[in-house]
């Protein structure tokens, strides 16, 4: 008897939900649109859109949402404009009940500033995805230049530091050991504090140029980088703090299990 019940129980629930279910779409396709919202999360990085760079590209597609029935708005199309934006990580487009159609976007996060031989600029960001410049707006980050030949248009997506590590690669672009360097400084809270600026030299070598002191760091290829990068820190603390950050031109990190610097 008691399983008999609760079968019977099982079957009122589900079918109230369906019952529940039918009466929610058939009211959604009477409902129109009463508000467009776009909620835009930076994730700690400069703006680079703003929320009506959003709903312009909207209202190129559509002359306006405000007063359409929701069933008549394609919603995966708005979806797919708005992941076309090229400052744009990840867009996703739904409706409420009442009546609101929302977008969440994420911006894309920059790490490094190209700038090319060419004095041709664009971001990689954080995923290794190189994206132009905003029209109006620009992000502080690390700046590399020097002898950069790569564009924006011949530029593909990079290898995360685990990724580049478990494919073994022998001889990387300069690109891509930029986006090293700029990921592992901007990992690092006195890195990223120190370091303003990666300088590719002619023989494609790094050069780090920092805020604190008139010295440069002379890196050399991103090969132990983070060895190089320890040493550095430990000359920081044990060296530059008691001589005084003006004391040297160069830091020279390119020599194992020391450092060498001249005035």
């Amino acid at each position: 008897m008691k399983n008999r019940f609760k079968t019977i129980l099982w079957i009122l629930i589900i079918a109230g939900i369906i019952v529940l279910g039918g009466f929610i779409n058939i009211e959604k396709k009477k409902t129109v649109c009463k508000k467009f919202e776009v909620n835009i999360d930076y994730d700690g990085a400069d703006p680079l859109i703003t929320v009506d760079d959003i709903k312009g590209k909207v209202y190129e597609s559509y002359d306006s949402l405000l007063g359409k029935r929701i069933k008549d708005i394609d919603l995966e199309k708005i979806e797919r404009v708005v992941n076309e934006i090229k400052y744009v990580a990840k867009g996703d487009v739904y409706t409420t009940l009442g009546g609101n159609v929302e977008i969440n976007i994420t911006q894309r996060k920059p790490v490094v500033r190209i700038i090319n031989r060419k004095n041709q600029s664009f971001y990689i960001d954080r995923e290794g995805i190189p994206f132009p410049l905003g029209k109006e707006y620009s992000s502080r980050v690390i700046v590399a230049n020097g002898n950069i030949g790569a564009s924006l248009n011949d530029t593909i997506k990079l290898y995360g530091y685990d990724d580049f590590r478990e494919r073994n690669i022998s001889n990387p672009s300069v690109l891509q050991e930029i986006y090293l360097l700029a990921t592992y400084i901007n990992k690092d809270d006195f890195l990223r504090a120190q370091i303003e600026q990666i300088y590719v030299n002619k023989s494609s070598e790094f050069e780090l140029v920092p805020k604190v002191g008139r010295h440069i760091i002379l890196f050399g290829k991103t090969d132990n980088m983070e060895k190089k990068f320890d040493k550095l820190y430990v000359f920081y603390k044990e060296g530059l703090s008691k001589t005084g950050w003006d004391k040297y031109k160069v830091i020279n990190l390119k020599y194992e299990n020391q450092v060498v610097c001249s005035r």
